[in-house]
């Protein structure tokens, strides 16, 4: 009889679905999880851990940095260091998001580096540069009067699609233990030729095109691109005073054979929108554009708008200065990590 009455209430019990169920288990753990920063111009992706390490170290008798210490067994943490990374370089001259993992969500970086990403980018046809930036010193002159708006957009399409690249001698790529940029700087020959590789533009629009009558698209204001080409690396938002980034080295002008970009009206100005998958270099994709259209051109300005459910101006997105306050980094983490459970069971359910 007994076990009867327990079978019974057993079977009537309302089920859990599985998503459900893990939603109801799940705990938030202080400081565990992912999030985003908007990064400035003129700072590092490195810059951006190294100032929230900061930021940990100086409130070190917070409860929330003291509570993800106390679930670290590991020897950093006895050293008081919370364990902090990215999840995907952008250039100093880029800025937009790059998504931050802390505590034991840095296990999940490895899948926001190879999901795919929507940029906004400005490109100036008529130079090239050897850094393929507005950064590099001056390479070769091209015409642009013979390029319309019609022809660009034509170009752009024939880039939609697989595509092959050829990733810039100035990058981060390694080749025989060493950096390509390393390569570049100390003046040194490749080993060997750098490698093509396969990436996918999913969608590349024109934003804008300076023939008069082409009106803008309004994200270009919302993001703060202007026809001003003449890009500093200075960082656009200051730190704390207590924080002192580290000084990027090796810039151009330090270069005595440094020769500069010309500043505008010179050459042609345009806007793009590109959705593409991991490994795209934006700085190619404009070198090549602009070499399909029989001249040189080079990337002034790029802005990355969203990586992996990450977006500007979203609950998971935070700027610089908003780090200082670790209040506002774990709202964030739990936003992030509420992108990162939904694009999880959205991958699920699509399997």
């Amino acid at each position: 009889m007994l076990a009867s009455r327990l079978f019974r209430a057993v079977s009537n019990a309302p089920r859990l679905h599985a998503p459900r169920l893990h939603a109801q288990l799940y705990s938030h753990v202080p400081l565990t999880g992912l999030f985003a920063v908007n990064k400035p111009t003129g700072v590092t992706s490195t810059t951006i851990v190294d100032h929230l390490q900061h930021v940990c170290r100086r409130n070190r008798d917070n409860s929330l940095v003291k509570r993800v210490l106390e679930l670290d067994n590991s020897k950093r943490a006895k050293r008081g260091l919370v364990k902090i990374g990215h999840g995907g370089t952008l250039d100093p001259l880029a800025r937009g998001i790059v998504v931050v993992g802390m505590g034991t969500g840095t296990k999940k970086l490895h899948n926001m580096s190879g999901s795919s990403k929507i940029y906004i980018a400005e490109g100036r046809l008529g130079f090239s540069s050897t850094t393929l930036d507005c950064t590099g010193s001056l390479v070769a002159a091209g015409p642009t009067d013979h390029v319309t708006k019609t022809s660009l957009v034509q170009a752009l399409n024939a880039f939609k699609g697989e595509i092959s690249q050829t990733p810039p001698l100035y990058s981060a790529l390694s080749m025989d233990g060493k950096r390509l940029y390393e390569y570049a700087r100390e003046g040194l020959p490749l080993p060997r030729d750098i490698p093509l590789r396969k990436v996918q533009i999913y969608d590349l629009d024109l934003l804008s095109f300076p023939d008069g009558s082409t009106v803008p698209d309004p994200s270009l204001q919302q993001y703060g691109f202007s026809s001003d080409t003449a890009t500093t690396l200075s960082p656009t938002q200051s730190f704390s005073a207590s924080f002192k980034p580290k000084r990027m080295t090796d810039t151009p002008e330090a270069n005595p054979d440094h020769i500069p970009i010309p500043s505008t009206p010179e050459g042609l100005i345009f806007h793009i929108r590109v959705h593409c998958s991991s490994g795209t270099y934006i700085r190619t994709l404009i070198a090549d554009i602009a070499a399909h259209l029989g001249t040189v051109g080079l990337m002034t300005d790029l802005l990355r708008v969203e990586q992996s459910g990450f977006k500007l101006g979203g609950d998971a997105t935070l700027e610089m200065g908003e780090c200082e306050d670790l209040e506002n980094v774990d709202r964030a983490i739990q936003a992030g990590n509420r992108i990162a459970e939904e694009r999880h069971n959205d991958t699920n359910s699509a399997s």
